[in-house]
C-alpha cells in the first residue's frame, strides 16, 4: 500500500498493484501527446472515488478542476511510488 500527500495536500491511498496494468502504462503515453488522456490516468490510478476527491481538492472558487494541478498530481504520485516508505 502506497500513501503519501501531495504538496496541494491532497493526501492519496493506492494498491501498489495498480501500477501492473498495461492500460494504465498506455495512457500515460497517450497523455503524453493528448492532455484529455489525463483523466483516465487519474482513473486508473486512483480509482473513481479518489479521483473525484483529487478533482474537489483542486476545485478552484469559479468550480473548475485545473488541468495543469492534477497532472503535477499525478506525477507526484507516480513519484511517490517509486519511494516507499518516505511517502
Amino acid at each position: 500500500m502506497v500513501k503519501g500527500t501531495t504538496s496541494a495536500g491532497f493526501e492519496f491511498e493506492l494498491d501498489e498493484k495498480v501500477l501492473d496494468n498495461m492500460e494504465l502504462v498506455d495512457a500515460v503515453a497517450e497523455s503524453e501527446e493528448n492532455p484529455t488522456a489525463v483523466s483516465q490516468v487519474c482513473l486508473l490510478l486512483l480509482g473513481k472515488a479518489q479521483r473525484r476527491r483529487l478533482y474537489d481538492h483542486l476545485r478552484t472558487p469559479d468550480g473548475r478542476v485545473p488541468v495543469e494541478q492534477v497532472t503535477a498530481s499525478v506525477v507526484e504520485i507516480f513519484n511517490a511510488c517509486g519511494r516507499p516508505g518516505k511517502n
